[in-house]
């Protein structure tokens, strides 16, 4: 499995709630620039899976202007997720190329926790930053940062 984590572009804070905000001008921008930048790496994904947050939603609509697959959110993805149990969701899967698009903290934990099998030292992702892995079986420790773009 290809499995690329995307952390929502950067979002504004004037919402009533946490679930409510949405991109900024600057986070759109921001993001439209890495999808062009990174169309190829785009261009297999066979799915799009999103946190039900607004910000997330934003985000995985503009990776559908460069990719035409289906985009659905999980409850699983939302910020302060047990990453355990995206691994676990993972493993269930059986998508060759698959988008995520969710928060920190749960983002820079998946990373660790494929990669490195530790939880202790979670990427540091920034808003819009993305992570391809692959994966012969989705597990802990069993994944290969193919590429990290902050």
């Amino acid at each position: 499995m290809r499995l690329l984590l995307l952390r929502h572009g950067e979002a504004g804070f004037d919402a009533p709630r946490d679930e409510l905000r949405y991109l900024t001008e600057r986070g759109r921008l921001q993001l439209r620039q890495l999808l062009t930048q990174q169309a190829d790496e785009f261009a297999g994904v066979q799915r799009i899976v999103h946190s039900p947050y607004l910000r997330t939603c934003q985000t995985a609509e503009l990776v559908r202007e460069v990719v035409s697959v289906n985009a659905e959110p999980l409850d699983l993805l939302t910020p302060e997720s047990a990453p355990q149990q995206v691994v676990d969701w993972l493993s269930e899967q059986r998508d060759d190329s698959l988008l995520l698009v969710t928060h920190q903290p749960l983002v820079g934990l998946l990373v660790s926790l494929l990669c490195e099998a530790d939880l202790s030292h979670p990427e540091p992702m920034l808003p819009g930053a993305l992570a391809i892995i692959e994966l012969e079986f989705p597990a802990a420790g069993l994944g290969q940062l193919q590429k990290l773009l902050r």
